[in-house]
């Protein structure tokens, strides 16, 4: 890792964050217990610099199994990850905030496929997509547990750059970030509107162009390489991310309370689709989830 890369990283692990989202974290530690080695702050509540809405936590974890002391969870984790859960608690007096509870929708990881997924072997784009954007770290076991996320986080970046450059042509490094944001949310089935890798580039330009700065040399190698390879390999991360995704939302049905009730709240906070499941519909999620996704394609919930 470059030393400039390391330090850049480093110092957004060490942001100030909002309130409530220190102490939403704790609940999610004490959930899981001493398996858990870290946990990363993602996302449009830190890009806010907010408390308010649903946080976003990557928990990294020893094992699942540790993580869980069940093996059915611990299973589902290691065939589909992530299990993803969710957590409410009320504001203390010192959180204030537009509502009166903290919400946060964790994600559950274990170290090897942290490593794994962040890597350019990685089956999917899932990890290596969000943990290039900016993360916090809220937590951290010991020093060696931040190294771990530390090395992750650039590898996540490395590999995104890596994948999109050949893709990207000769363009600046606006660009190329908005490729390959571009090319990562065409792997997964999303709600959001067009325009959000743009969005996304412009929210932290400075720090996209920092980076594209101190790995200038190698995004030059890699517009180098083959762009029919790139198209082929994602291709493959298409059709490998969206079967992954559909697997994944199936699965939220059984993992968090309210599950297809925060799905839908995703869908209509992105892209204004508001769809009202009935009784049937939320007793049973899983069955339910092929006709609702059909209806929310169909007016434009996601593309």
């Amino acid at each position: 890792m470059p030393a400039a890369l390391r330090d850049l990283l480093a110092a957004e692990l060490d942001v100030e964050v909002a309130p409530g989202v220190a102490r939403i974290a704790e609940a999610v530690r004490e959930r899981l217990g001493s398996a858990v080695v870290a946990i990363l702050f993602y996302g449009s509540c830190l890009r806010d610099r907010t408390d308010d809405g649903v946080i976003d936590f990557y928990v990294i974890v020893d094992g699942y199994r540790a993580a869980y002391g069940r093996v059915v969870p611990a299973v589902a984790n290691a065939l589909v990850p992530p299990n993803v859960y969710f957590v409410q608690v009320p504001r203390g007096p010192d959180e204030p905030g537009a509502d009166p509870d903290l919400r946060c929708k964790y994600a559950v990881v274990s170290s090897s496929d942290l490593a794994s997924g962040t890597s350019p072997g990685a089956r999917t784009p899932a990890l290596w997509a969000r943990l290039s954007q900016p993360c916090a770290l809220v937590h951290a076991r010991d020093r060696a547990a931040r190294a771990e996320v530390e090395r992750a986080l650039a590898a996540a970046v490395t590999t995104l750059l890596a994948a999109a450059a050949p893709l990207a042509g000769g363009g600046d490094g606006r660009a190329l970030w908005v490729c390959a944001y571009g090319e990562t949310f065409r792997t997964e089935l999303r709600a959001e509107k067009a325009n959000r890798p743009e969005l996304l580039y412009e929210t932290f330009a400075a720090r996209y162009d920092r980076i594209a700065e101190i790995l200038a040399d190698d995004i030059a190698r890699w517009r180098q390489r083959d762009p029919r390879a790139a198209q082929r390999l994602w291709r493959r991360l298409r059709i490998r991310g969206r079967a992954a995704q559909v697997l994944r939302l199936a699965k939220a049905t059984f993992t968090f309370a309210g599950g297809l009730d925060y799905i839908l709240w995703k869908v209509k906070r992105h892209s204004g689709v508001a769809l009202e499941p009935t009784p049937w519909q939320r007793r049973h999620p899983l069955l339910a989830a092929p006709v609702i996704a059909f209806r929310l394609y169909r007016r434009g919930g996601f593309r």
